[in-house]
């Protein structure tokens, strides 16, 4: 008997089915959204539970879309979402608010402050920052990228030390034996040096002149030192691939800034990274960023936000490091993995180095905010995590944020739905995040505060 086209494609897909050990009849999508900060983590974790029959036997699907915290919660609370993410608190004012659910901890990531400026001297240098310009900068109050506080923030100083890539490379600089000569120490991970990476680029310069190329090669993972020449007030350049890393030098060089005028991307939806980051400058400088935190930008702006075209409104942690990139003299906010996804492809954008409680100006990483995550006060009961922007850990990176998940409990939506939210979550906690949250740019939640997820996320369901 011959078979129809159609028919024998499904016999056929039935039959894979099967033998991969899913259920056609059981295998089901559930739609989630919310938060864009823990976006990149997100479509990876929802694409291994997919496949992995050990914590998904059915095959069941998270159909996650970044629209932000605040309407991720709303649509969640309405229904339209069988679990969401969050990286601010819920309030009882949320549209269609309820209280049939359980709110818990999942990933945590860092706020890097992204920016983009041509011309800077020496070429490749990244910029420090002190919560007091940043606060500025974001307030409207400093309008230039020469302006005072931002010279002050980069001083005449030696760097022999960089470090970048989500703390994957590190870069040591030191004088070698001859009066010529330098020696540049490289340590670089396996998970920045894979099979694809192309080549270690390293310039020279003397005093802001002319760039000279000293070192173009394929790398190696692991550490080596180099013998580069030197002469006093050289500054070497260092780029992986496309990445431009940053710089580092033994003397004292000084960093001249171009007079551009500074556009802020700010985003437009209601954000929980904005309100982490606008909480930040609250906190840290109460008198420049004199309101509250919120999830709206403008809401929790220190006036009026200016509309001369200084501040651009922009969607997702995307659209916030799309614009940046794309407009020399732009600054923005965004979880790390943002901008790394986009200098790692070249792209012409920038990590500032924040100043912390200890007194060192770092960039956002995944190190370094499991240093605030380990600083932070966390109920027991609740999971909430407080952070604390001054603490004086070495390394902990100041502008951090706990991106949480939304589950119903059995008082609403289905036991189907609720068991593979469930399901996601304790993969996500489990198996996902400590394996791939590094990787993507974002920081596994420590053991302790794991366990207090697990125990909430017990309630998903019942």
């Amino acid at each position: 008997m011959k078979l129809s086209k159609k028919f024998a494609v499904g016999l056929a897909t039935t039959a894979l089915v099967g033998s991969l050990g899913i259920s056609a009849a059981s295998a089901a999508t559930i739609v989630a959204g919310g938060a864009t900060f823990p976006l990149n983590l997100m479509e990876s974790c929802r694409a291994s539970f997919a496949g992995d029959s050990t914590a998904n036997s059915a095959g069941h699907k998270v159909d996650y879309t970044g629209v932000g915290s605040g309407t991720g919660r709303s649509n969640f609370f309405k229904g339209d979402y069988k679990f969401a993410m969050s990286d601010s608190l819920y309030k009882t004012s949320d549209t269609s608010y309820r209280t049939s659910f359980v709110f818990m901890p999942l990933i945590a990531g860092a706020i890097n402050v992204a920016y983009r400026l041509d011309g800077v001297k020496p070429e490749g240098t990244v910029l420090q920052m002190s919560s007091s310009t940043v606060a500025k900068i974001f307030a409207g109050q400093i309008k230039t990228w020469n302006d005072a506080s931002i010279k002050a923030d980069n001083p005449v100083a030696a760097q022999p030390k960089l470090l970048g890539l989500n703390g994957q490379v590190k870069f040591t600089l030191a004088k070698g034996k001859k009066a010529t000569q330098a020696l540049l120490t490289s340590t670089l991970t396996s998970k920045a040096v894979t099979s694809k990476t192309k080549n270690l680029i390293i310039t020279s310069s003397i005093d802001g002149g002319k760039t000279e190329k000293i070192y173009n090669k394929k790398p190696k993972a692991g550490k080596f030192t180099l013998t580069v020449p030197y002469a006093k007030g050289t500054v070497y350049s260092v780029t992986l691939d496309r990445a431009l890393v940053g710089t580092v030098s033994i003397d004292a060089t000084s960093v001249v800034l171009p007079d551009t005028p500074i556009t802020v991307y700010k985003r437009k939806e209601t954000s929980g990274t904005t309100n982490n980051f606008a909480n930040y400058l609250n906190k840290t400088q109460p008198t420049i960023w004199t309101k509250a935190t919120n999830d709206a930008f403008d809401s929790a702006f220190p006036g009026t936000v200016p509309t001369d075209g200084s501040f651009v409104a922009a969607q997702g942690n995307d659209g916030v490091a799309n614009g940046v990139m794309g407009k020399n003299g732009g600054i923005g906010y965004a979880e790390v993995s943002f901008v790394n996804e986009r200098q790692t492809a070249g792209k012409p954008i920038v990590s500032a180095k924040i100043k912390n409680g200890a007194g060192e100006f770092i960039a956002g990483s995944s190190a370094g905010a499991s240093l605030a995550v380990g600083a932070a006060a966390v109920d027991s009961t609740t999971g909430i995590v407080t952070f604390n922007y001054d603490n004086t850990v070495t390394g902990a990176y100041p502008i951090t944020a706990i991106s949480y998940g939304m589950a119903n409990t059995a008082a609403y939506g289905t036991s189907a739905d609720n068991a593979i939210a469930k399901s996601y979550v304790n993969y996500v906690l489990d198996t996902c995040a400590p394996e791939v949250a590094e990787i993507k740019g974002y920081a596994a939640l420590p053991a302790s505060l794991v366990t207090i997820s697990k125990a909430i996320a017990a309630k998903i369901g019942a």
